[in-house]
């Protein structure tokens, strides 16, 4: 049978099939090979017939597609990038710097401006204009749960995490989507913004999947605001910005970097207003930390 772990604590390993969630170990050439297994690993495994509870065994972990080690999660569709406005302030190249994450491992990013009763209308279409023509987007109001449904539409039968800087409301917008599915009870435990640090608090202790109704698999983790990215060359950053692709044919040398050559038809979108300054910024950035990296 195969499955996919949607809990694992204490060397225990919680694996739904689609219909129930069984509870088993690894089988010991797992553990001699000291494979890991991931949250969201698809196994192939078999129900311990000498187990009275019906316990299960592991037999092998199948080839993830994507994986990542910071939370240790694997096999992603999706990943929502939370981030407010307000309580917490927005920091635009965090959120840029996670999106490129997700644009080098290949998983799909959501971008969800959380808290939107905080901040007026304006300030809400002014971050929604950064993204919303290169990447799905939506906005949410914790409070009313308006623009939940929107969200619940486009993960809709994918896997998918929360992902973005603390208190910015990860674990409402999940507790949002287990009442919107109408089977969970309210599972993730909320925090507040500390008054000191003006930083939220991380609420969620470990790695977990929620499947619901509908065929989605809710990955519920510890706050993360960045991905691993191993050390790249400022090429590779280039092509993680999207909306550079279709300008950068245009340019006059096949290779520009969009930064201080000349007849760059990206700077030239730039000045146009076809290219947000707020993501550019995040990409001068990047590429000087690229290039720290590289001395």
């Amino acid at each position: 049978m195969t499955g996919t772990v949607v809990k694992g604590i204490g060397g225990f390993y919680f694996v739904h099939d689609g219909n129930e969630t069984v509870m088993g170990k690894a089988r010991g050439n797992l553990k001699r090979n000291k494979e890991l297994i991931y949250v969201g690993d698809i196994v192939d495994f078999d129900i311990d017939e000498n187990d009275k509870d019906g316990e299960c065994v592991i037999n092998r972990v199948i080839e993830r597609r994507n994986f990542l080690t910071r939370p240790p999660v694997s096999n992603l569709d999706m990943l929502a990038v939370v981030f407010s406005l307000k309580q917490p302030e927005v920091n635009y190249p965090v959120i840029d710097k996670l999106i490129a994450g997700c644009e080098f491992s290949g998983i799909e990013p959501v971008i969800c401006i959380s808290k939107t009763d905080l901040a007026s209308e304006e300030e809400v279409s002014t971050a929604l204009d950064l993204y919303r023509e290169i990447y799905p987007a939506v906005c949410i109001n914790g409070i009313s749960g308006e623009g939940c449904d929107k969200l619940s539409d486009i993960i809709r039968g994918k896997r998918v995490a929360l992902a973005g800087p603390s208190g910015v409301g990860k674990s409402t917008i999940t507790n949002l989507l287990h009442h919107a599915d109408e089977v969970y009870e309210v599972r993730a435990e909320t925090g507040n913004i500390s008054e000191k640090t003006g930083r939220g608090r991380h609420t969620t202790r470990h790695v977990e999947i929620f499947p619901l109704n509908d065929g989605t698999m809710l990955y519920d983790t510890p706050g993360f605001t960045s991905l691993d990215m191993p050390q790249l060359d400022v090429k590779q950053v280039r092509d993680l910005f999207p909306e550079f692709r279709k300008y950068q044919a245009e340019c006059r040398y096949a290779d520009c970097m969009h930064l201080n050559e000349p007849d760059c038809a990206v700077k030239d979108a730039l000045a146009s207003g076809l290219i947000s300054r707020s993501r550019y910024g995040s990409y001068i950035i990047m590429t000087e930390e690229v290039k720290k990296w590289q001395r």
